[in-house]
């Protein structure tokens, strides 16, 4: 199989590797201070955590690009916790989203809190920590996010002003031979078709490389395939808002398609530790649903 060393981007020495802000990933300084400083609180209280966004892909595919932010991926069991942790190290707590995201301010840089997805697919769970594997940020171990958990992540990230197939297939690329694909599959679960439809975006991109997805896991996507030809589900029904609220808006509003994002969004708000995120006293500032809804029956 042709070997992509020496065409990735170039990978870190041990000695650029006691910090990710060392070499080709530079954070500004004053932004460096305030992940140091987010990243020490959290690790003081052992409280486990994964880093995710720019700065995993970064770690598994050596890729650089610039980020506004720092994720961290929490439990919402833990998030109440790591806010009080954050708020007490000076930062300034904000629910953003009371079923995925809350962040953690300070002056005009943050620090992302993510306990699920925005679409209300999945919560952060424990199994995130586990797969992990470590890493150093801003001068402070870190846990990184396992790659099988960031293409699932991203299997549903298709908005018109961002789109995350590049990450998929990048991932892919670098590590697709060490991927744990049975757990990937399991991840993905009923959002199976989104998975065969990047693994067909890769195998176009890079025709070379197809050996990096076993062939059971083509072989297996394209059985549940060809067993849903002709097999139609609801016809008033899209799950385009599930990757795209903006570009399915339409479907929803105008042509009167049922919209299954907003059933899970209100099942995953009327969760019980979501519920108990959203009553904390730690916000400082809330997003413009400033009260839990009510449950309904």
């Amino acid at each position: 199989m042709p070997s992509v060393a020496g065409r990735r981007p170039r990978r870190l020495s041990p000695e650029e590797r006691k910090s990710l802000t060392h070499g080709d990933f530079w954070i500004p300084e004053e932004e460096r201070e305030v992940y140091r400083r987010a990243l020490q609180a959290l690790n003081d209280a052992n409280l486990p955590y994964v880093v995710a966004g720019a700065y995993a892909i970064y770690e598994h595919t050596g890729i650089y690009r610039q980020t506004k932010d720092l994720d961290l991926f929490v439990e919402p069991s833990l998030v109440v916790q790591a806010a009080r942790v954050l708020h007490a190290a000076g930062f300034v707590m904000r629910l953003e989203d009371m079923h995925w995201l809350a962040k953690a301010f300070s002056g005009d840089r943050f620090v992302d809190l993510i306990y699920g997805m925005g679409n209300s697919t999945a919560f952060i769970d424990a199994a995130w920590h586990e797969h992990s594997r470590p890493g150093v940020l801003a001068a402070q171990p870190v846990r990184i996010a396992p790659a099988e958990d960031l293409i699932w992540h991203r299997l549903f990230i298709h908005e018109r002003h961002r789109h995350d197939m590049s990450d998929v297939v990048h991932l892919i690329l670098c590590v697709g031979e060490m991927l744990d694909w049975e757990r990937l599959l399991t991840r993905v679960g009923p959002n199976w078709p989104l998975l065969l439809a990047q693994l067909q975006m890769f195998s176009y991109v890079y025709p070379g490389y197809r050996s990096n997805v076993p062939a059971w896991v083509m072989e297996q996507l394209i059985e549940r395939a060809r067993a849903d030809i002709g097999r139609d589900e609801e016809a008033d029904m899209t799950r385009g808002t599930l990757i795209s609220r903006f570009s399915f808006a339409i479907d929803v509003r105008e042509w009167g398609f049922s919209d299954p994002r907003g059933e899970m969004v209100r099942k995953a708000r009327n969760h019980p530790v979501i519920r108990e995120i959203a009553g904390s006293d730690v916000w400082d500032e809330r997003s413009d649903e400033r009260e839990p809804p009510r449950e309904t029956s």
